[in-house]
């Protein structure tokens, strides 16, 4: 028989190890997920080429000659599609905060804010700088 009584634990301190715990459970799944730069430029290339054919390819009008520039447009998209990545990660600056990074890219006329987290991206800023 122990003479001395056992020490029990507070209901707060299991509390705080718990949520200690998860908290740092998460810190290591964020860090674990934090997307890299050539998954960035697979993403934006996607997204600037979904762009563009949806809305700077597209005819404004029925006649032939809207027409004929929307398809030359296109067809101009599909063959420098593979320059696309390189015009990305030239014109892109990456902050990595370990747990999450951010993208900023300035593609001439348009500046994209993107973040990316747990090995997805999310745009948070779209300005377009010249408008015609």
């Amino acid at each position: 028989m122990n003479p001395l009584p056992r020490e029990q634990k507070s209901p707060l301190s299991i509390t705080l190890v718990i949520g200690g715990s998860l908290f740092l459970a998460f810190g290591v799944l964020l860090a674990l997920t934090n997307p890299n730069q050539k998954k960035y430029e697979l993403f934006a290339t996607e997204q600037l080429i979904t762009y563009a054919k949806e809305n700077v390819c597209t005819a404004t009008s029925n006649n032939l000659e809207q027409a004929i520039k929307s398809q030359v447009c296109n067809l101009m998209i599909d063959t420098g599609k593979s320059q696309v990545p390189t015009l990305i990660g030239k014109t892109t600056q990456r902050r990595n905060y370990l747990l999450l990074s951010i993208y900023e890219t300035n593609l001439y006329l348009y500046n994209f804010t993107t973040i990316g987290l747990l090995n997805q991206f999310y745009v948070i800023g779209f300005e377009k700088v010249y408008d015609r």
